[in-house]
């Protein structure tokens, strides 16, 4: 009895194809929401410009953990007076710099 191998690699290929493509791509940006304060690096999920609006929409002071429209923002790295914050939102997230 020969067993073909071709169909259960099929099937299992065919597995991954979803999981590869629901991953948001990232793009890279250099968009100013506050110049020359507040510039929006990257952008997963989201258009730069989405991202600048949310972060524009902020009226709150930019302190190592806070929350815009539903995401949550965190600081990466940096200090006191400035460095980088990641803020995310179910599969879709943007990463800002700020200096003060």
């Amino acid at each position: 009895m020969k067993i073909s191998l071709s169909l259960p690699l099929g099937v299992a290929v065919l597995a991954l194809v979803p999981a590869a493509a629901a991953q948001a791509k990232v793009v890279d940006c250099s968009t100013y929401s506050d110049y020359p304060n507040t510039k929006i690096s990257s952008a997963r999920g989201m258009s730069c410009a989405a991202a600048v609006k949310v972060i524009k929409s902020y009226r709150g002071d930019i302190s190592r953990t806070f929350k815009v429209q539903g995401f949550a923002c965190g600081q990466v790295s940096g200090g006191q007076y400035g460095g980088q914050w990641r803020c995310a939102k179910d599969a879709r997230a943007f990463r800002f710099e700020f200096k003060d």
